[in-house]
């Protein structure tokens, strides 16, 4: 299937199934990499917003930090299956008696999965992992306890709106195209331009940068003072409606900065009645911005040469 019928697809991955866990009083915690760790990105801030009670973190890399135990649920995603860094992280858990929820395609993860009698749920096979994030992101949210409305609202949203997303994406792809992108984000949407800055780096195969507000307003604002670097870049700032108050006024003054210094940033807001749905809003705008770079820079969207390539070497 071509990147554009997989770009195309994504809000009919957006499926709810009854497979709630039931009243969910530990913390939680994601494991994932790639396009399957951004899965749990979105939870976490899903389940925060939500006003969860107990913590939650998303983990990428290969160690469980030492206070996990079967106080907390772990949820391991893996679209392959076999992502090393994951199945560490498995492994590890299984030796501190923690029967983790294991989300994949096949592969390693399920075999293991299977053989300690974990929960298991099987997605559809055949996607790079970075296009099946609704297949995943519908598991992990139907899991704990998104209700049909919620997730069938966010689905419609963007169908409803898939063409104002693409001609978006469109007029941002022609702003970044001969430049390196740098998105500057509140704390909501700070997955989405995590989002943005994976994708353009795997489909757009160029570099993107971002950085979020506050934080940046105490280091990274001062980088824009060197005008000879500032001339390569191009400049998006992302915000929610339900952003704090103080952060609304920090996005304006980020704005007028930029415009004082001779740039004019492309601002941008999601559109929905929910923050998932603004969240998810917001990241179909930047797949398909990745996609256009990708046609503008005359590549093909799909492989992911250098990776693949380090991938071998691991594998020796």
């Amino acid at each position: 299937m071509e990147a554009k019928n997989m770009l195309e697809a994504f809000a009919e991955q957006l499926v709810y199934e009854d497979i709630r866990a039931g009243d969910i009083n530990k913390g939680i915690v994601f494991s994932g990499m790639g396009g399957s760790g951004i899965v749990g990105d979105i939870a976490k801030n899903w389940l925060e917003r939500k006003g969860h009670p107990y913590p939650v973190f998303s983990l990428r890399g290969y160690e469980l930090p030492s206070y996990i135990d079967d106080n907390y649920i772990l949820i391991c995603t893996s679209y392959s299956g076999n992502t090393e860094e994951t199945i560490f992280i498995f492994d590890e858990a299984v030796k501190r008696g923690i029967k983790p929820i294991c989300i994949s395609s096949g592969g390693k993860l399920k075999e293991r999965a299977l053989n300690e009698g974990c929960t298991y749920f099987s997605i559809p096979k055949g996607w790079p992992p970075r296009y099946a994030l609704g297949f995943m992101l519908s598991k992990i949210l139907c899991f704990l306890g998104i209700s049909r409305e919620e997730l069938e609202n966010t689905k419609n949203n963007i169908k409803e709106n898939i063409n104002e997303i693409k001609e978006e994406a469109s007029k941002i792809a022609d702003r970044f195209y001969g430049y390196v992108p740098i998105i500057y984000a509140t704390m909501p949407t700070e997955v989405a331009a995590f989002r943005w800055k994976t994708q353009m780096n795997e489909n757009g195969k160029t570099q993107c940068y971002y950085a979020v507000i506050p934080e940046m307003h105490h280091n990274e604002v001062v980088g824009l003072d060197n005008a000879e670097v500032r001339s390569k870049c191009s400049f998006l700032i992302m915000s929610d409606p339900e952003d704090h108050e103080r952060i609304k006024l920090r996005v304006k003054i980020t704005e007028n900065v930029l415009k004082k210094l001779g740039v004019n940033p492309y601002v941008i807001e999601g559109k929905g009645d929910s923050y998932l749905s603004r969240l998810l809003y917001l990241i179909s705008i930047g797949d398909w911005v990745s996609y256009y770079i990708a046609e503008k820079y005359g590549f093909d969207p799909i492989p992911v040469r250098i990776i693949d390539y380090i991938k071998s070497e691991l594998s020796k």
